[in-house]
C-alpha cells in the first residue's frame, strides 16, 4: 500500500515535538495538530515525505523517552519499531498519523507478540487495555500466552492510571465465519476464541472488509478484490467475497488474568 514519495530530510522541529511527546502522555490528536504544523509550509507531496521522515528520525529518541518512563529497554524498542514497519509496509497513510504518534509516544506498547493500547475504553466508558496483532510473523498461541501473561505488569507499572481489568480487540480478526473458513486449530481461530463477542455495530461489514485488504494483502481494497494471492487465507477471504459477501470487523473482550 505504499507510494514512492520524494524523499526528504527530516525537520528537526518535527523529530523534537515528537520525541518530547514520548517523554509526557499526550494525546494523538493534539500531537498530530502541532506536527502537521510543522510542516504546514510544504507541498502535500511534500508533507507526506517530510512526516515520514520525522517518523523515522524520532525513533530512537522515542524509546529513549519511554524508558526514561518506566518501561523496559527491551519492551520501548520493540514498541518503537512499530514505525518502520508500519511505514515499510503500508506507507504514511496507509500506517495512519495517529497510529504511528500513538506507537512513538506510548500509547500503543510491545509485549512480546502482541501490542497493547493504554487508555482503551469500553462501550460503557470503563477503562480497557486494547489488544492488537503486529505484522511479526504466526500468531502463535504460546507466544500470546507470554504476551497477555506479562503485559499486566508492564502496563501497571508504565501508566498506572489507566489501568484496566479487560482487554478489548476489535478487529476482522474476531469475524465469526473465520473458523468455518480456517478450520477451529488455525492459530488466527484460537486467538479469536479469547475474546466474547459485543453486539456487533452498523459498520462492521464495510470495516471488515477494509482492514482484511490491508492486513492480509497488503493493498487496498479493489486491489485486494482482483488479487490472486496464494495460501488458504487469502483464498477464503476471496472465496467469501466471490459469493457475494463481506468479511466484519468486530470487537470482543475478555477478562485480564
Amino acid at each position: 500500500m505504499t507510494a514512492t514519495t520524494p524523499e526528504q530530510a527530516a525537520r528537526p522541529a518535527s523529530v523534537s515535538l515528537l520525541t518530547a511527546a514520548a517523554a509526557t502522555p499526550t494525546a494523538a490528536a493534539e500531537v498530530a495538530s502541532a506536527l502537521a504544523a510543522t510542516v504546514a509550509d510544504a507541498t502535500p507531496v511534500e508533507q507526506e515525505a517530510l512526516l515520514t521522515a520525522a517518523f523515522r528520525a524520532a525513533v530512537p529518541g522515542s524509546a529513549e523517552a519511554l524508558v526514561a518512563r518506566g518501561l523496559p529497554r527491551s519492551v520501548a524498542e520493540a514498541s518503537v519499531a512499530d514505525v518502520d514497519r508500519k511505514l515499510e509496509r503500508y506507507g504514511l497513510r496507509g500506517a495512519g498519523v495517529d497510529w504511528l504518534i500513538s506507537v512513538l509516544t506510548g500509547g500503543v506498547v510491545a509485549v512480546g507478540r502482541l501490542q497493547f493500547e493504554v487508555g482503551n475504553r469500553l462501550a460503557d466508558g470503563s477503562p480497557a487495555w486494547g489488544v492488537h496483532v503486529p505484522e511479526t510473523g504466526p500468531l502463535d498461541p504460546d507466544a500470546c500466552d507470554r504476551a497477555f501473561a506479562r503485559a499486566p505488569e508492564v502496563l501497571r507499572r508504565f501508566a498506572p492510571t489507566l489501568a484496566a481489568d479487560r482487554w478489548q480487540c476489535r478487529s476482522w480478526i474476531l469475524d465469526p465465519g473465520l473458523a468455518r473458513a480456517l478450520g477451529p486449530d488455525a492459530n488466527l481461530v484460537r486467538f479469536a476464541r479469547r475474546f466474547r463477542l459485543v453486539p456487533p455495530g452498523p459498520h462492521d461489514a464495510a470495516e471488515g472488509d477494509a482492514s482484511v485488504a490491508k492486513f492480509v494483502f497488503g493493498v487496498p481494497l479493489a486491489a485486494a478484490r482482483a488479487s490472486k494471492a496464494p495460501g488458504r487465507l487469502p483464498a477464503a477471504v476471496l472465496d467469501r467475497w466471490a459469493r457475494g459477501a463481506h468479511w466484519t470487523e468486530r470487537t470482543g473482550t475478555a477478562p485480564v488474568g
